[in-house]
């Protein structure tokens, strides 16, 4: 598979660390050119080269960009272009933030408008800029979704909101590009134990989790990655429109019947 992604170039929202970092790293490892953007905090190619090196890639091409700002959008598309980009093959909508709720008192239309601004319309407004920028779609268009919109997850309403905005894109994506021989898919995975996860629900949660010890609980940015890379491999070019699932099955096991069960058997 190596060949199918050697020259392809790989644009990949929020992409310094995490699920991004770890698909870009994926993704390089079969030879594709990786660009990443990212927005708050601070990080240097000098930081990522040398995890890029351990997969026998380049360093990646490394911008600052609001997903938001149309300015910013406008300033990426350029650095692409002066940096060799000819076309994004690969895009992955990765950026997720929407304010936490913790009680009524947060919620707020603000809000709910301000999470999908980033985590959900993005995987549409970057695919179209690229496209009139470049002239072409990318061949792959994928988002980074969450089971938050089926089950609950503490503090995730706004979050959840989004990501179930962005899985219905992904549908509506397909359909429209359908013609154009893109596939649009999205990645619903489960708990990935990230500095985001953190943020979102608190530290002490995987140490509760880990309480009733059954495996498949969290799967590893590096198994997101792996998914991304199966999409884009061209193995699974019928799935267009698809949500795919990471979560070990543990999501559908994973409730208070499987706890009641397993104390029945001891």
């Amino acid at each position: 598979m190596s060949s199918d992604l050697k020259g392809k170039h790989v644009l990949i929202t929020g992409g310094t660390r995490g699920i991004g970092l770890a698909t870009g790293l994926a993704l390089a490892r079969y030879g594709a050119r990786v660009a990443l953007t990212h927005r708050w905090g601070s990080v240097t190619v000098e930081e990522l080269a040398p995890k890029f090196a351990e997969v026998g890639a380049p360093p990646p091409l490394l911008i600052e960009a609001d997903v938001v700002h149309e300015e910013d959008t406008a300033e990426l598309l350029k650095t692409l272009s002066d940096n060799g980009f000819q076309g994004i093959d690969i895009f992955v909508s990765n950026v997720a933030f929407a304010q936490l709720v913790r009680g009524w008192e947060d919620m707020n239309a603000r809000g709910l408008a301000r999470g999908i601004d980033y985590s959900a319309w993005p995987i549409v407004g970057y695919s179209m800029a690229l496209h009139e920028h470049f002239g072409r779609w990318p061949r792959y268009i994928i988002g980074m979704s969450s089971y938050g919109h089926e089950t609950y997850h503490c503090n995730y309403d706004f979050a959840a909101a989004a990501k179930a905005v962005l899985e219905t894109l992904v549908k509506y994506m397909a359909y429209r590009l359908f013609d154009e021989g893109v596939c649009v898919n999205a990645i619903r995975a489960r708990w990935v134990e990230t500095e985001s996860l953190e943020a979102t629900v608190g530290p002490e949660f995987p140490p509760f989790v880990r309480q009733w010890p059954h495996p498949g609980q969290f799967v590893t940015p590096e198994e997101v990655a792996d998914a991304a890379v199966a999409l884009c491999s061209g193995w699974l070019d019928g799935m267009s429109g698809s949500v795919l699932g990471v979560d070990h099955g543990a999501t559908f096991f994973d409730n208070v019947m499987r706890l009641y069960t397993e104390e029945q058997q001891r």
